[in-house]
Formats: structure tokens, C-alpha cells, sequence
């Protein structure tokens, strides 16, 4: 059988076939390069981007915590001057201060309100929006604040919830559980007692 023998053109023009094909082949790996490239710078400003946001959902989730607070301190102060009248007409306390803080075998406890008489001292809680953890979390407050304030050992202890937003099953809870309610609207302080309410002293 013969051996097939190429000629110094089919040579040539194989030659530069190949040298065609070697560079259409660079080409593309410049083209996949550029593309890797770009896909890189594209993820690394995705990434600053993603970091960038989640500085800003931090800063507004800050910014709404210290609303909050302010509405808060707002809404006491607002309030504060009728609450005053309520209490010494109603629960003849001789006194009654805003943002009280207990130290208690290195934890706190933090009360908006405390109203006293000769005979109670009341935990006053003020809420834009009652809750029901709202009812644990003054609970709380009242166990805590009579184990750790030996001071006023010798008075009853009440809880009393004050809020802007609440609905009848809220009020109905709270007299369940013995906690006193009061309301917020139009700038008018309500003490809502019902004729089966008995509050319950700690």
C-alpha cells in the first residue's frame, strides 16, 4: 500500500490552516477572558453594593429603634401631667416620676412610671400599642420590683398598662389578670374599670 505524500503547497496550506485555526482559538480565549472579567468586576460590585445596602437597612433599622424611643419619651411626657391628677384624685398618691431604673443583683429593671400613696406603690407601663407580651413583661416588672425594693415592703403593689391602640379583649385580659388599663385618646386620660374588675394587689 502507498504512502500518501503531501506536496510543498497541500504543506503550506495546511500550515496555514492551522495557523488560522491557532488564532481564531486565541481570539476566544481572550474573548472568555474578557468575559471572566467582567462577570468578576460585575460580583465584586454586586458584593459592595450587598454591603452597602446592608449598612443602610442597619442605619434605618436604628433610625426607626431611636423613633421609637422618642415617640415613647413623647407619649409620657404628653401624658404625664394628667396621669399625675389621676393617680392623687383617684389613688391618692403624694407622687409620681417618669422612668424609674432599679439595680438588682447586677441585672435592672426599668419602669415608666411609678406613682406612690401611703398605702401602694402602682407600676405604671405606657405602650403606643398594647401587646400581649405587654401583660407578661409588667408581671415581670411587679415581681421583680417587690422582691427588690425592700423600701416599700410594707405597701401593696399594682400594675397598670397604659396604651393609644387597644380593643375590648385587651381590656378584658388585663382585668382578668388584675392589672389596672388606662387609655389615651384625643389627649384624654381614661381609667377603665368594669363593675366585676378587682385589681389585684402584689
Amino acid at each position: 500500500m502507498e504512502k500518501a505524500t503531501l506536496t510543498y503547497e497541500q504543506l503550506m496550506d495546511l500550515f496555514l490552516e492551522l495557523r488560522e485555526s491557532q488564532k481564531e482559538t486565541d481570539r476566544r480565549f481572550k474573548e472568555t477572558d474578557l468575559q471572566f472579567n467582567e462577570t468578576k468586576k460585575l460580583i465584586q460590585e454586586n458584593a459592595l453594593s450587598l454591603k452597602e445596602t446592608e449598612k443602610l437597612v442597619k442605619r434605618v433599622s436604628q433610625d426607626i429603634g431611636n423613633l421609637g424611643n422618642k415617640f415613647g419619651s413623647f407619649n409620657e411626657a404628653l401624658v404625664f401631667p394628667s396621669l399625675e391628677k389621676l393617680f392623687a384624685e383617684q389613688f391618692h398618691c403624694k407622687s409620681i416620676s417618669q422612668n424609674q431604673k432599679f439595680l438588682m443583683n447586677g441585672d435592672s429593671i426599668e419602669i415608666d412610671m411609678l406613682a406612690i400613696s401611703n398605702e401602694a406603690c402602682y407600676i405604671i407601663e405606657i405602650k403606643s400599642k398594647y401587646r400581649k407580651d405587654d401583660l407578661r413583661q409588667i408581671l415581670s416588672s411587679i415581681e421583680k420590683f417587690k422582691i427588690n425594693s425592700p423600701e416599700h415592703k410594707d405597701k401593696k403593689i399594682y400594675g397598670v398598662i397604659m396604651a393609644t391602640e387597644f380593643n375590648k379583649d385587651n381590656i378584658k385580659e388585663l382585668e382578668k389578670n388584675g392589672i389596672y388599663f388606662i387609655s389615651i385618646t384625643d389627649d384624654i386620660v381614661k381609667l377603665h374599670k368594669s363593675d366585676k374588675f378587682i385589681p389585684k394587689a402584689w
